[in-house]
């Protein structure tokens, strides 16, 4: 997969994509190969852009339950191939991404939709420059990679679909609560509360 292919899937340039393109392909150059079922597994930190590259390029998404979140806001991934006893642990440096205040002012802008024209344009130029610096730095500038061992998840389970009591959804069986003595959905059962 080449990076173009990424930032089509993930619909821009960013800084993001980039670095989890850069990530994404050094765990295929590990485990060699792109995960048609569950056997590569990626334990992710963090629900960045940089998610959308791993799922491309690696094979791992949330539907096949290979791609586990564990919500720590950290630029952190954690790839491993079912039966290997090592996983690939790869971290972004703190100073990878020098902070740069006019960047961050500039996207604040944006966001709120006060960006001028000439805002917006260099914005977008200093986005790409920052995403390109970062495909092209070596990676032990800017990522702390090392072989760990961790516990793995186990497969994705199916479970039976039960329906709510109150909205008439079905939802997986698990998840299912108890609202008046009436097996509900988790929504159903939060809106009540």
């Amino acid at each position: 997969m080449d990076f173009e292919t990424a930032v089509q899937f993930h619909g821009h340039v960013c800084p993001g994509i980039a670095i989890g393109y850069r990530i994404a392909t050094l765990a295929a150059e590990r485990f060699k190969d792109r995960s048609e079922d569950e056997e590569l597994v990626a334990v992710v930190e963090n629900r960045s852009c940089a998610v959308d590259a791993i799922q491309v390029v690696n094979g791992c998404t949330c539907g096949k339950g290979n791609l586990v979140f564990k919500e720590n806001g950290k630029h952190v991934y954690t790839f491993f191939k079912r039966g290997d006893e090592k996983a690939l642990r790869i971290s972004l440096k703190p100073d990878a991404l020098p902070q740069d205040d006019r960047h961050t002012a500039l996207f604040a802008k944006l966001r709120a939709g006060t960006a001028s024209p000439e805002e917006v344009k260099e914005f977008r130029a200093a986005h790409e420059a920052k995403s390109q610096s970062i495909l092209e730095r070596p990676e032990e500038e800017i990522f702390w990679i090392k072989e760990v061992e961790i516990e793995p998840p186990q497969k994705a389970r199916v479970y039976p679909t039960v329906i709510c009591s109150e909205c008439g959804e079905g939802f997986m069986e698990p998840l299912g609560r108890v609202k008046n003595g009436k097996i509900v959905c988790i929504s159903c059962f939060e809106a009540g509360e």
